[in-house]
């Protein structure tokens, strides 16, 4: 008469086929999750390269004033809370007096978010110009 319950023998399996799917499924995911960190921040990128447009059509020239694109036009910079990526957008055009032209960086970080990700712990930068239809991204491993 057999006894209820598992062998040994039986948990060792089912012990190493969880081991064999962990190892396969938390690489995917990182890889997803870094992906979508990637895309919110090229998203937020176009998203002010939509609202320059905008502005230059209206006032024939770029804006760089931070708090109207972001009450306007609703765009996230980041550098707060859970975002894992910041938008360099200078504030101050000094090299350009007429703002004919904008340029701005996105600083994408994997591990890291908020005020702690920054120009030198980007993962992933990316930028958009005027003179660019679509953001470049480099990868800064």
């Amino acid at each position: 008469m057999r006894k209820k319950g598992f062998t040994l023998i039986e948990i060792m399996v089912v012990v190493t086929i969880m081991g064999i799917l962990a190892a396969v499924a938390i690489p995917l995911y990182s890889g997803y999750a870094n992906r979508a960190k990637r895309v919110e921040a090229e998203e937020q990128l176009m998203t002010l390269a939509s609202a320059e447009e905008d502005y230059f059509n209206t006032y024939r020239q770029y804006t760089i004033d931070k708090d109207m694109l972001k009450k306007y036009y609703g765009i996230e910079f980041g550098g707060t809370g859970n975002k894992h990526y910041s938008i360099d957008f200078p504030s101050e055009d000094t090299e350009n007096s007429s703002r004919a032209t904008y340029k701005a960086k996105a600083y994408i970080c994997f591990t890291k978010q908020g005020t702690s990700c920054d120009k030198g712990a980007a993962n992933v930068t990316c930028w958009v110009s005027n003179s660019e239809h679509s953001s470049i991204c480099k990868e800064n491993n």
